[in-house]
């Protein structure tokens, strides 16, 4: 979700950088650089579809038809580290004044980050919760807009107090802190924690 909250805060804000020096867009140059988020986000989705479905498969074949939902956040390790390096060379791009493809590369990294994992995630909270999926899809929805939208009320002063880069930066670690403390904890204890606490009974 961290992912999330970022890639919204890129998208509302860029379109403001890249029509200022060094870059300086035209109306129709910014509305193109949209491609490259769009492809990176469509390659994610093509990515969290076909990786996960193959990685759950692999466990079943390896496990005598067990299945464990964990082996779902597997595929949220590479992109994460994606979305880690979309967001440095981003912070980078934009305060060393780099080629614009530069900062068209990190955005699709981020973008596929995002919806990579984000389809990781989601397959593991279904997995865990079948009888609960439309509770599961509104929590998930409700920390990426709310995280996603209140990025915007702080980006550009705290782009203005402490640059790109340091800014940018900072959102790397915190991706990278939010992936330890909340996949790889999961990772290994997520099904004592269920077995702990049960969900309640599905009501219909």
């Amino acid at each position: 979700m961290v992912l999330v909250a970022w890639i919204i805060g890129i998208n509302l804000t860029l379109p403001q950088f890249i029509a200022a020096p060094p870059y300086t867009f035209s109306a129709p140059a910014a509305a193109a650089a949209w491609l490259a988020p769009m492809l990176g986000a469509f390659l994610g989705g093509a990515w969290g579809h076909f990786f996960n479905d193959w990685l759950a498969n692999r466990y079943i074949r390896t496990h005598d038809g067990r299945f464990k939902a964990e082996i779902r956040l597997l595929g949220t390790y590479a992109p994460t580290l994606i979305g880690f390096v979309g967001l440095v060379l981003f912070g980078q791009a934009l305060q060393h004044g780099l080629h614009w493809i530069a900062i068209e590369l990190a955005w699709s990294f981020i973008a596929f980050a995002m919806v990579a994992a984000t389809t990781a995630v989601s397959a593991y909270c279904l997995d865990c919760f079948p009888q609960h999926a439309s509770v599961v899809a509104a929590i998930i929805n409700l920390w990426r807009t709310t995280g996603g939208f209140c990025v915007v009320y702080f980006q550009f002063k705290w782009i203005a107090t402490s640059g790109f880069g340091v800014t940018f930066g900072c959102q790397a670690m915190t991706l990278g802190v939010a992936f330890v403390a909340g996949v790889l904890t999961t990772q290994f204890w997520g099904g004592k924690w269920r077995m702990r606490n049960p969900p309640p009974q599905a009501e219909n």
